[in-house]
């Protein structure tokens, strides 16, 4: 169902430096169709309304790909210098003139409708700041922490060299919040350089939320599967996800 007050962000201007690749990889395909496809698709289910944040390097190609979607007028939103996610989707929220707005990786292919539909009611049924599905799994590349009371408090991320655990609640790259006050917050902590990560000096998102808090509830949900948080970050990862579209075709074609 198309939702007028909602407006999706995809960041992708990263380097996509763990795929080892001149090419980003959201052009890299699974099943025939860029990566950066089955992520718009999966917007184009709940609205019309989308922004893009890449940089002018990939301009044309993704134009070219995105063609096909002919009565969809995107949003595109340079971001020629990788600073992180969090000034991606400051840049982003710029073009955000929706009460709502979303934000999902590029390459969350595996993020069901389910997942994202069930997020998005909770969301609005709660009046939550800002809202998020989540999975337990092993070794999570991020996981969030609760406080005594089971709410959000914090999210760890290993990549910036913080503490990893055997097993956790990992986000699933998809996040929906009130636009106006999270964009006012975010861009206040850019200027403060409150969200500046220690490791990979990145303005982070994920690093924002604990300030967010001090504004209203943030949620979370539980995700149709783990599957839901599975991203593609290396070259390893679409080939593991390769074999295994592979395996599950033989597997219905010997039921």
């Amino acid at each position: 169902m198309i939702d007028k007050n909602l407006t999706f962000i995809i960041p992708a201007a990263g380097k996509s430096s763990r795929f080892k690749s001149n090419q980003s990889k959201i052009f890299y395909k699974y099943k025939n169709k860029p990566l950066i496809m089955h992520v718009v698709e999966k917007c184009l289910e709940h609205s019309n309304k989308i922004v893009i944040v890449i940089n002018a390097k990939n301009k044309k190609n993704l134009k070219k790909i995105l063609s096909v979607y002919k009565k969809i007028n995107f949003i595109y939103v340079f971001q020629n210098k990788a600073k992180g996610m969090g000034h991606a989707i400051s840049l982003g929220l710029n073009k955000s003139k929706t009460k709502y707005t979303s934000v999902i990786w590029s390459d969350q292919i595996f993020l069901s409708l389910t997942t994202i539909t069930k997020t998005i009611s909770y969301f609005k049924k709660n009046n939550s700041l800002l809202c998020f599905p989540v999975s337990k799994k092993k070794l999570p590349y991020v996981y969030i922490l609760r406080d005594i009371k089971k709410k959000f408090k914090d999210i760890v991320q290993t990549r910036e060299g913080e503490k990893v655990v055997k097993s956790g609640e990992s986000d699933c790259g998809f996040f929906v919040f009130k636009t106006l006050i999270v964009k006012t917050m975010l861009n206040k902590l850019i200027r403060q350089k409150k969200i500046v990560t220690k490791k990979t000096k990145e303005i982070d998102f994920l690093k924002a939320f604990k300030f967010f808090k001090k504004n209203g509830n943030i949620d979370t949900v539980k995700a149709l599967s783990v599957k839901d948080t599975i991203g593609v970050n290396t070259v390893g990862d679409l080939i593991w996800i390769y074999f295994q579209s592979l395996s599950q075709s033989t597997m219905k074609k010997a039921v």
